[in-house]
Parts: structure tokens; C-alpha cells; sequence
């Protein structure tokens, strides 16, 4: 088995999992994106260190290994022709005996606007939930985070819950409502 295996593609998006060549990209992407990542920093408590290509390097690393693990596999996603970065998609708190887990993201700021996360998480669900026997997905937003919370709905997420300051603001300190989106194979 090779982690090429379980590379997805559609239209314009590539999803492959991600490895250490694709840790430059990420640590790129990081930089021109931090400021929007910083946003939400109770969902992304990660955006708050400084960038470093050695901290891009040991996240690439240990994300190889967790996969490996079957315990979370993240993927970069890429645009087909060009193979530009796009941004990062995961499926984390998987529950193996219900088929079930969560799915993260976050979109490259330089890509804003074009389609690119929309097609990424339909391919992905569509993958996790036809390909690859998932009966459940779950992604959590903050409530605030309207971008994410539109990606979510236009790819058929429905709002179940919101659940009230369930997570707490690293910066002030403040309690953060965080949306509980869910998606179920029918």
C-alpha cells in the first residue's frame, strides 16, 4: 500500500494525503493565510504560533504517521493543472465500530472565492461516504466562522446543534459557540 492510493480527484481538485514534499507548500499557505486563521483561534488554537517550515516539517511527519495509524488522515489539496496549494482537509475523531468521524479544513486566502473548498469537500464526503463506508460525518464551526459554515451547508451539512461556549478563546479568554454540522449517508 502507498499513500498515493488514496489520492482523490475531481474536476479541478486533487486530494492526496499529505507528506513531507507538501510541507514547504503548507508552511507558504500558513504565512499568506495566517491572519484569517487567527480569526478563529479557539477552533485553529495551531495559527497561533509563528510559522516555521521546521514545525510544517514535523506536522507533515507526524500526519504520515497518524494515517499509517489509521488514527487521522490529513490532505492537501491541490488544483489539477496547475498543482497550486489550495489548502488542507482532515476526517479526525474516527470511530471505527459506528463509522463515523469529523472532517476539518482550511482554504488558502490566496484561492478565496473560486470554488475550490466547495468541489474539495464534496469530493471528500462523497468519497468518505460512498468510497470508503462512512455512515457519518460531523465538522464543528465557530458559530462566527460564516465562510465555513456556508462551505458546510453548500455541500449538504445539516445544522444540528449549537452548542453554547463549549470552548474557550486562547487569546481573551472568552467562550466560543461552536455550530455541530452532520452529514449521513443515505
Amino acid at each position: 500500500m502507498k499513500l498515493n492510493d488514496f489520492d482523490m480527484t475531481h474536476g479541478r481538485i486533487t486530494l492526496q494525503l499529505i507528506q513531507r514534499h507538501d510541507a514547504k507548500a503548507l508552511y507558504e499557505a500558513i504565512c499568506q493565510s495566517i491572519e484569517t486563521l487567527r480569526m478563529f483561534p479557539a477552533s485553529l488554537a495551531w495559527s497561533l504560533q509563528e510559522p516555521n517550515l521546521d514545525a510544517s516539517l514535523a506536522f507533515c511527519d507526524s500526519r504520515v504517521l497518524a494515517a499509517l495509524n489509521q488514527e487521522n488522515f490529513v490532505y492537501v489539496i491541490r488544483e489539477q493543472q496547475s498543482h497550486n496549494f489550495l489548502g488542507v482537509m482532515d476526517i479526525h475523531q474516527i470511530n471505527w465500530m459506528e463509522n463515523q468521524a469529523a472532517v476539518g479544513f482550511w482554504g488558502n486566502v490566496e484561492f478565496k472565492g473560486q470554488g475550490f473548498m466547495i468541489e474539495a469537500l464534496r469530493l471528500f464526503v462523497d468519497q468518505l461516504l460512498n468510497d470508503l463506508g462512512f455512515q457519518q460525518l460531523n465538522a464543528f464551526v465557530d458559530v462566527e466562522n460564516k465562510r465555513a459554515r456556508r462551505l458546510c451547508e453548500r455541500a449538504n451539512f445539516k445544522l444540528i446543534e449549537i452548542d453554547e461556549a463549549a470552548i474557550q478563546n486562547p487569546v481573551d479568554g472568552s467562550w466560543r459557540d461552536i455550530c455541530k454540522y452532520e452529514i449521513v449517508k443515505k
